[in-house]
């Protein structure tokens, strides 16, 4: 039997920490984030003959800015990312995706748990990885697709509250699940 739980949200909301939750409770972690980079370093002649640069950085600045570019950027990255997922799920058990871009990606999965907190909150978390304002908000633009879905998991507060959360959705899942 194959299950398959996908992690969405916006930046800083905490879908990594929800993700290694899960991980925990031995589901097998994938981070979409993580094989767009190795996609990305794949692709990386294809990417710089349209950016004339392979430098990430240099293109997540351009692409926040320029959609057209952020929907060709994606137009190399996304096959690949899909079929690379597919081969990691294509057995049996138990999968945790974490994907801010799931809908963008079109990935299926089982459950959907959407990851929210206060746009005051990711400020403060993404400060502290040293992003300034200006670019959150245009990260955050970026991502006004990411729209809520499934279970709706608030997470403005405590990681004991985020846990104790947690803890009651696995519980009805252990419940459901026929492993």
């Amino acid at each position: 039997m194959k299950y398959t739980i996908c992690v969405t949200g916006k930046i800083g909301t905490g879908k990594s920490t929800v993700s290694n939750f899960f991980k925990e409770k031995g589901f097998k972690y994938i981070n979409m984030d993580e094989i767009g980079k190795e996609v990305f370093y794949s692709k990386s002649k294809e990417i710089k003959a349209l950016f004339g640069t392979d430098n990430r950085k240099e293109i997540s600045k351009i692409v926040f800015t320029q959609k057209d570019m952020l929907k060709k950027l994606e137009q190399i990255l996304h096959p690949p990312m899909l079929k690379k997922l597919e081969n990691l799920t294509q057995n049996n058990g138990l999968y945790v995706i974490e994907a801010a871009i799931k809908r963008r990606l079109k990935i299926t999965c089982d459950l959907t748990i959407t990851v929210t907190c206060s746009k005051d909150v990711i400020h403060k978390r993404l400060a502290n990885r040293g992003l300034n304002k200006s670019m959150v908000d245009k990260i955050l633009e970026n991502q006004s697709d990411i729209l809520d879905e499934g279970i709706i998991i608030r997470n403005d507060y405590s990681l004991e509250l985020l846990n104790e959360k947690l803890e009651k959705i696995f519980a009805i899942l252990t419940k459901t699940l026929p492993c």
